[in-house]
């Protein structure tokens, strides 16, 4: 009996980035927040706070 041949599991890293670009696609502090609140201590959060930072200061 032959064992399958499985590929490995993507990055999780891939999976946050793409939750990133949906934040960013959307254009909302919501979206944005919804990123940083469910990736807290990841890289990609301080990115998030930035650009959602501008974002914010754009809206006035």
């Amino acid at each position: 009996m032959t064992t399958p041949v499985v590929p490995p599991a993507r990055s999780g890293d891939i999976a946050i980035q793409q939750e990133l670009d949906a934040a960013r696609a959307a254009g909302t502090l919501a979206a944005y927040d919804l990123f940083i609140a469910r990736h807290p201590g990841h890289p990609l959060e301080e990115v998030a706070r930035e650009e959602r930072a501008r974002l914010a200061r754009r809206r006035g």
